[in-house]
């Protein structure tokens, strides 16, 4: 019996989790719809603050209504569990987009980035800060449609993290600057995640990357990012503009406002030009530029003033140490401790189920990354994992994550029926591919007297039952009648109906009946053939039938003149009595 939350929301099926929830597909009974809940793992659940901090949050995420944010519609609790119930999005995360097909174009990035734009902008007009801005919190439909998920959610967890690391950690490509140093985030830090999204979109890389969380975030706060035309050429010089100036390390060099950004990329998807962006090819550093985006004329960014230097005065070493500590404890331990972590060798995780690979894990003193992919697979069983990374019997630091793919099974349908109404070969493959398979087809022929050469007799699997997308499928078709050569029937003399009957018993194709005058055969039987009777003829061929359509007037008088006789003998008789 499947588990309902809140005796209402029925869950159908596991669709993820993360370092806050397990993720579930469900259906509202109440309202008779499908919903996303998100339950809340135990170590949130223990700690009273982070729930009040969480409600509160949601709540106020809750009174958000725009296309491109997914809707929270409850916040609830079951027993000890905790649960949010949001808007079910149909469709796959940006990041399993990024990792399938980046680096997209400039024109479908541009398209993503404005809707993601737009989410936020309207958060912010809200009073609404994100601050967990990744592509594993956007939705993307089949149709291109994005959704941003976990509005205000992340201020509750960021609280809780100093005990409950798991978010943290895979956030941290995506993390601003002051972020890192502990500071409080504010719009400025929602534009720079995503400005690191876009960047991702079109390079198909993040600017930062590194073995561990506490690397990456000290390249974020130290490190200039490549620009990303370098990895990717066909990226415009005013869209790198765009993302650089969104990643810019300082808050006061990044657009003021997303509505400003989403100006911004409207006139680049318009073709229309926005401002020069010289600061970023190294121009000369006392140049001013003014660019609309920003609301006023600003000095050049230069990429010395996000890096500490020897004019670093004592009060801002003591906020970017002290913001380093603290990151560091978010992130389960300090950076002393890091360097003196022992080496461990992954483990061998493809083939195993994901309990006992956790056991596996926790033997070499790593973690599991808790964003677990799944894909489908015909040739792991469903729950067994395809793939790791990294890959086994590779050296790393204890503690470092594991990112683990499972595999969901062979991809299922329910198979079409292809043999109703003497469907033709030709339109039940149509419908089979429609249908999503993409099997191996075979045939084979049987004669048949009654279906047309290629139409479909038998299948295989079945009408409606349940089969692999991709499995092999056998289809029996007619060969058609199988005809011989025989003698023309003699069907002279007898009524059209019965002469039908012997010619198609016969395997004959009757098209044509003709009919004559007939001075010796009665009304509507057959005076003569063609063929003739007893001539060759292939079965299957067309036969014409000519029919007595009645006497003609010579016939008739030969009755008259007879019947006139009859009645003279008749009165002889009458006058002999």
């Amino acid at each position: 019996m499947s588990k309902i939350f809140g005796e209402r929301y029925e869950v159908l099926e596991r669709i993820g989790a993360g370092g806050m929830a397990i993720v579930y597909k469900a259906k509202d009974l109440l309202l008779n719809r499908v919903v996303t809940i998100k339950v809340l793992r135990e170590q949130f659940v223990t700690d009273e603050d982070f729930i009040r901090r969480f409600r509160r949050e949601a709540q106020s995420a809750a009174s958000l209504s725009h296309p491109n944010i997914v809707s929270i519609y409850d916040v609830g609790k079951d027993g000890d569990t905790e649960y949010i119930v949001m808007e079910y999005v149909e469709g796959r995360n940006l990041k399993e987009i990024i990792r399938e097909y980046a680096p997209l174009s400039t024109e479908q990035s541009i398209n993503l980035a404005r809707q993601i734009t737009g989410a936020i902008q309207n958060a912010h007009e809200h009073h609404i800060i994100h601050r967990d801005i990744k592509p594993h919190n956007i939705l993307v439909t089949a149709d291109g449609h994005a959704k941003v998920t976990d509005f205000g959610i992340a201020r509750a967890v960021s609280s809780a993290t100093v005990t409950h690391t798991g978010d943290i950690v895979g956030s941290v490509h995506y993390l601003s600057p002051e972020q890192a140093k502990g500071i409080q985030s504010n719009e400025q830090s929602d534009i720079y995640s995503l400005g690191i999204v876009l960047y991702e979109l079109l390079t198909g890389k993040v600017p930062y990357d590194g073995e561990t969380p506490i690397a990456i975030a000290l390249k974020h706060l130290q490190q200039e990012p490549v620009p990303p035309s370098k990895l990717n050429p066909r990226i415009g010089q005013e869209l790198e503009g765009v993302i650089m100036r969104a990643i810019s390390k300082s808050p006061e060099q990044r657009y003021l406002t997303a509505k400003d950004l989403l100006e911004d990329l409207n006139h680049i998807q318009a073709g229309r030009p926005i401002g020069r962006f010289d600061v970023f090819k190294g121009d000369d550093p006392e140049k001013t530029q003014t660019h609309k985006g920003m609301g006023k004329a600003l000095a050049p960014i230069d990429v010395k003033d996000s890096i500490p230097t020897k004019t670093v005065n004592k009060r801002q070493w003591l906020l970017i140490v002290g913001g380093l500590l603290l990151l560091f404890a978010l992130l389960g331990g300090g950076v002393w401790n890091y360097l003196s972590v022992e080496p461990t060798t992954v483990p061998n995780l493809v083939g195993k189920t994901v309990p006992v690979a956790e056991d596996y894990i926790k033997q070499a003193q790593l973690n599991l990354d808790p964003e677990i992919a799944y894909e489908f697979n015909d040739d792991v069983e469903k729950d067994r994992i395809i793939d790791q990374e990294p890959k086994a019997d590779t050296s790393v630091k204890a503690g470092r994550s594991i990112k683990i793919t499972v595999s969901k099974g062979s991809d299922l349908g329910q198979f079409p029926d292809v043999t109703v109404g003497q469907m033709s070969k030709e339109n039940a493959l149509f419908l089979i591919q429609n249908a999503g398979f993409t099997g191996k087809v075979t045939f084979d022929t049987i004669p048949n007297p009654t279906a047309a050469k290629d139409a479909v007799l038998h299948q295989n699997p079945a009408p409606l039952a349940t089969w692999p997308k991709n499995g092999d499928i056998h289809l029996t078709l007619s060969a058609g009648p199988q005809f011989q050569t025989i003698n023309m029937p003699n069907v002279i003399g007898k009524s059209s109906t019965e002469a039908k009957t012997i010619l198609v018993d016969q395997n004959m194709l009757v098209l044509k009946i003709e009919t004559e005058v007939s001075t010796t055969s009665p009304e509507d039987v057959v005076i003569s053939t063609i063929p003739n009777p007893g001539e060759s003829i292939q079965q299957g061929s067309e036969v014409t039938m000519v029919v007595s359509r009645g006497p003609g007037p010579f016939a008739q008088g030969m009755r008259d003149q007879a019947s006139n006789n009859r009645v003279t003998i008749a009165q002889l008789l009458a006058s002999m009595r």
